[in-house]
């Protein structure tokens, strides 16, 4: 998502239109598929993290938990709203630069709260 919203929307802006819209489409194409195996990995890894702390009793340690999964779940939303290639998602997809702004705003925040829980 930081590569899409940093570098390459920016450094198409000098392409002309149809240009522009050809890199962006098939970028984004790449970018589905890559985004859904990470979700279905990072998935994957959270449920086997949550397995190996539920013995931990309910506390500070919970509660980061549950924020840093509800923050990586609005990431995973907003990224398959923005790439699934269904109709009734095309006003996210019309505000591309805001909502991938916010999921990577939400993506920083889960990494920091992981840094924490690994020192916790």
């Amino acid at each position: 998502m930081g590569f899409l919203l940093l570098v390459l929307f920016p450094a198409a802006k000098v392409l002309s239109p149809e240009q522009r819209d050809s890199l962006i489409k098939t970028a984004l194409l790449r970018f589905r598929w890559i985004s859904w195996s990470v979700i279905l990995l990072l998935l994957g890894s959270g449920l086997y993290n949550v397995k190996l702390v539920w013995e931990v009793p309910w506390g500070t340690y919970w509660k980061f938990l549950t924020i840093k999964i509800t923050l990586a779940l609005a990431v995973f939303a907003i990224s398959l709203f923005l790439t699934l290639p269904v109709e009734v998602f095309s006003g996210f997809r019309a505000k591309r630069n805001l909502w991938l702004s916010i999921a990577f705003s939400l993506a920083l925040g889960v990494i920091l709260i992981s840094a924490y829980l690994r020192r916790a």
